[in-house]
């Protein structure tokens, strides 16, 4: 029982990463759409409290035959490589990089759509994120540089060139 309490098996928690999906598809294939934001964090947030019972159960209540998580093994070189080579460990940080690789393309969403950077240059960067996590984020990095706030405002000052009253 990889969650304390509660009777599924790490294959069977293992399939709610499909979760993901909706947020995937909604990110690559509408950008712009105005629930687009709201079906991937909403995703994403799934992921992040399975992921936050999975690591709170394996600290506190781990699996027979398991080894007990420690924070201070997180520190060392040996420490994550022994924590990484369990089986118990495999599903947490599966979930950890589908739920954090969400939300690094959540944001270039957001933020292509802010910059005015053209959907099919953003494609290949999600998908990138999704299959490659921070080299697609350097990705989208690189590919936004020629895009501007400003310019997808249409004006230097945002404001459509009005000054704002006070």
């Amino acid at each position: 029982m990889p969650i304390y309490g509660l009777p599924l098996e790490d294959k069977q928690l293992f399939d709610l990463i499909n979760v993901v999906l909706p947020g995937w598809l909604s990110l690559v294939l509408l950008p712009r759409w105005r629930y687009s934001q709201n079906v991937a964090a909403a995703s994403a947030l799934v992921m992040a409290v399975l992921y936050t019972a999975l690591l709170l159960s394996s600290m506190f209540a781990p699996q027979e035959g398991a080894a007990k998580i420690e924070l201070s093994d997180m520190f060392t070189y040996e420490g994550v490589v022994r924590l990484l080579s369990t089986p118990a460990a495999v599903l947490p940080a599966w979930v950890h990089y589908a739920a954090f690789d969400l939300w690094v393309a959540r944001w270039a969403a957001a933020d292509s759509v802010e910059r005015g950077v053209p959907q099919l240059l953003l494609m290949p960067c999600l998908l990138a994120v999704m299959f490659f996590g921070p080299a697609g984020l350097v990705l989208y990095l690189l590919l936004r540089t020629p895009f501007s706030k400003a310019a997808a405002s249409g004006s230097g000052s945002g404001s459509g060139g009005r000054k704002k009253r006070a």
